[in-house]
């Protein structure tokens, strides 16, 4: 909906159209130039069809970044160029309206104050391109696009017409995530570890381009009684023949687990999904089972492609989806344990780790199958991480208007899985172990920065460095990235 103040008009996707035409007039145009009623509706990619308006006093200064705009191979860009007259916007809105762009570029006038347009602009939900007029001469054109985007607004400065040319290559590409679905069992938002209260399916899709549904978790076990037992049980034999060794499980354990990864593939396969989450904390330590623990599942799940974070976890969900994507590999949803300022080094712990963490054409790591945290029943994998892996690894912050990405390096560690812990305060969990089941020390730069830009309970980890790819996603995706200074490589 149209909202007017103060500072000028806020507009959605299909409103913004009336707000760019504000982006060629100068601060001192009359207040009610600045107001206008008429809509536009923003189509969707076409395809590999894009449109780039391009408005500038001189447009026919831009004829090479035409040309090589229309040359770029992965697009069939259409591009119009406007000369704004700031004293006639009514004609400005007729183009943009008439236009509809997937990116809006703008030559920077160098006779105005253009630091006066995006306060009169407000939010616009289109990229923009800005190129300075005079390139010794930024810093008027880096407030304009500082303005811009602290109204909400996508829009990214340009050093040269090569550089505005990748960047309209990296906005053009569709985002990663544009369209999938994936389901969460449990409360809408309201996961029994890591709530997410302050969002809800709209945010994540306009975020991301997610489709997230929640469903109940009751829904699950009778459907569990629908697998075929005999598919179940082959997949119970490819865990054992498979394994180092059997610490705990025993075959029933085994056989409730491989029935839960039946079930979750099937709904996966059925409905097209890209990834599934359950609520598993909500009953994972009931003394009466309710479901299996759902860990030997997620960890088949992740190795076959698709994005199963723990726990009912959101933004861990939206994490794993953009990372799986990314590297191509599947990945190691878990728990930031500890930080160790002087090693600079932290500890990831989860009872799910995948087996084909190094890709799906890789060997698989070794692992032991374990119960669940020494309770006497469920599944885990306990993996062997290999020493000197780099990785990458990070998450969403809970708005979704950052994403941590930190580079690290898997170091020799010590296994503390077996410490028992809680026998004094909890007697009835005296058998209880302290740690999940899989534990990788990093190595890190900025540790202490780092430590303070914890996004949360769980972070995500791929083996590979992916930043470069990570900056590009979340440009198109309007996320503010936060990481070391040299976030290339590990430490």
């Amino acid at each position: 909906m149209l909202k007017e103040d103060c500072r000028g008009v806020h507009v959605g996707r299909r409103d913004f159209l009336k707000a760019t035409t504000m982006a060629g007039m100068a601060a001192t145009l009359p207040e009610n130039l600045l107001q206008n009623s008429g809509r536009a509706v923003k189509p969707g990619n076409r395809g590999n069809k894009r449109k780039l308006l391009l408005l500038g006093s001189y447009p026919q200064a831009y004829e090479n970044l035409i040309q090589s705009v229309k040359s770029i191979r992965e697009f069939e860009f259409t591009v119009v160029s406007a000369q704004p007259d700031y004293q006639k916007p009514q004609e400005i809105i007729k183009t943009i309206q008439s236009e509809a762009p997937d990116i809006l570029f703008f030559g920077m006038p160098g006779s105005l104050n253009p630091g006066n347009i995006p306060v009169a602009l407000g939010y616009i939900d289109v990229p923009v391109v800005l190129l300075p007029t005079f390139s010794d001469l930024i810093m008027m054109d880096a407030d304009t696009a500082a303005a811009f985007r602290a109204n909400g607004t996508n829009a990214v400065l340009a050093n040269s017409e090569a550089h505005a040319i990748e960047l309209i290559k990296i906005l053009a590409t569709p985002r990663l995530l544009e369209g999938r679905r994936a389901v969460i069992y449990g409360r809408p938002f309201d996961s029994s570890t890591v709530p997410s209260r302050n969002l809800d399916a709209e945010t994540v899709y306009k975020r991301t381009g997610v489709h997230l549904e929640f469903r109940p978790v009751e829904q699950l076990k009778p459907l569990l009684e629908t697998v075929d037992p005999v598919i179940a049980r082959q997949e119970m034999e490819r865990w054992k023949k498979g394994a180092t060794s059997i610490v705990e499980p025993t075959d029933e354990d085994l056989f409730k687990s491989c029935k839960m990864y039946v079930l979750l593939r099937s709904i996966i396969e059925k409905e097209g999904l890209s990834g599934i989450s359950i609520d598993c904390l909500s009953f994972s330590f009931n003394s009466e089972e309710v479901l299996p623990v759902p860990c030997l599942a997620f960890a088949r799940l992740r190795d076959e492609g698709f994005a199963l974070p723990c726990e009912a976890d959101v933004c861990g969900m939206l994490t794993s989806m953009v990372l799986q994507e990314i590297s191509r590999k599947p990945s190691y949803f878990s728990n930031v344990s500890s930080v160790d300022m002087e090693k600079s080094s932290t500890v990831l712990r989860h009872c799910v780790a995948p087996l084909r963490l190094l890709g799906p054409n890789a060997a698989p790591l070794p692992y032991n199958l374990r119960d669940y945290h020494g309770m006497g029943r469920g599944v885990t994998p306990e993996v062997s991480f290999p020493t000197g892996l780099e990785v990458t690894f990070g998450g969403f912050t809970k708005d979704l208007k950052e994403f941590v990405m930190w580079p690290g390096r898997i170091q020799e560690g010590i296994m503390d899985t077996d410490r028992l812990s809680y026998n004094q305060l909890m007697p009835e969990f005296k058998n209880m172990r302290r740690f999940c089941s899989n534990r990788a020390e990093l190595k890190i730069k900025e540790v202490d920065a780092f430590h303070q830009r914890i996004v949360g309970i769980h972070h995500v980890m791929v083996a590979g460095i992916y930043t470069k790819e990570l900056r590009e996603e979340m440009l198109r995706l309007n996320v503010d990235v936060v990481g070391p200074m040299d976030s290339a490589a590990p430490a």
